[in-house]
């Protein structure tokens, strides 16, 4: 009897100082600026069989996902990094004022640089390797690699493999740019196009991670945007964004991962700026500046 109640307290002690999550890495993947009616809110999903068909049953896809701040590529990404509202000029000239992802991250797990990574996409987007927040700033910024060419998120892709094998890092963003700069061309044929490379281009992502023993099973990928483009009938249509227009506020989410439940749909309301508690909470750091929520859905029950 005495050994059994000993076995069951070990059991009991062991369990409890286990990890709450698997993740170890998380990267975040930002399609600049899709039209949600021409990806998830297309019943058809033309554009996006790859994430529909492969990556949605892996994971957890939120249909009410929204960008309540500042629909514009700066802002967006900010938000999303920073888990608040930011209003930064759309021009690259201003840094986030609230602490990133990887200054929360480098400041309280003590990581080197190389391993937390920002992988452009628009060269502009530099500005969200570190903020101005007193407390936080450039000792605790992430490393950076640009792209040669941000209309090829072929490049960018290839670059995101290049960090992977040579930096190890374990949490990283990268923009892929093209579907905006497309949509901003004005032809309509070629921002659906872009729309299809990017979304075979994060299949192919996912697939790299899972080949790969230092991440396969420990890695959670976010698949989302910063903003999307104005209906129909709004302003210019989908040659632009900016205002508060469903079209420029409605974009996707779909996480997976080892802690996100697999074949889930959560039309519950999420926010962009949800996101960096969410992270947060699955590398297992505090977030003490962000005003979003931990998406308790992209994080199965232990």
């Amino acid at each position: 009897m005495k050994n059994t109640v000993l076995i069951l307290l070990i059991v009991i002690f062991t369990s409890s100082i286990l990890p709450a999550q698997i993740t170890e890495n998380v990267f975040i993947i930002v399609i600049d600026g899709p039209r949600y009616s021409e990806t998830f809110g297309d019943t058809t999903h033309q554009n996006i069989q790859y994430m529909w068909n492969k990556l949605k049953p892996l994971g957890t896809f939120y249909s009410n996902f929204y960008n309540d701040g500042v629909t514009k590529t700066n802002p967006g990404h900010a938000s999303i990094l920073t888990g608040t509202r930011q209003k930064a000029v759309n021009t690259g000239s201003e840094r986030p004022d609230k602490p990133t992802l990887f200054e929360y991250y480098r400041k309280e797990k003590k990581t080197q640089i190389e391993k937390s990574y920002v992988v452009l996409g628009k060269n502009k987007l530099d500005i969200l390797t570190y903020s101005i927040h007193p407390k936080y700033g450039y000792k605790f910024r992430a490393s950076l690699k640009k792209s040669k060419n941000k209309e090829d998120d072929c490049a960018t892709l290839e670059n995101i493999k290049g960090v992977m094998k040579t930096a190890r890092p374990h949490l990283l963003l990268s923009n892929f740019a093209s579907v905006d700069i497309a949509g901003h061309d004005g032809s309509w044929s070629d921002y659906l196009t872009k729309i299809r490379i990017a979304d075979s281009l994060v299949a192919e992502l996912w697939n790299y991670i899972q080949s790969d023993s230092v991440y396969e099973n420990k890695t959670t990928l976010i698949i989302t945007n910063d903003h999307g483009r104005h209906l129909d009938g709004v302003a210019s249509g989908y040659r632009n964004h900016g205002d508060d227009c469903e079209g420029c506020r409605h974009i996707s989410l779909l996480v997976l991962g080892p802690d996100t439940p697999a074949g889930v749909v959560d039309s519950t309301l999420w926010r962009q700026i949800d996101i960096t508690p969410t992270v947060g909470k699955l590398l297992g750091f505090e977030t003490p500046y962000a005003d979003g929520k931990i998406i308790q859905t992209a994080i199965k029950e232990k």
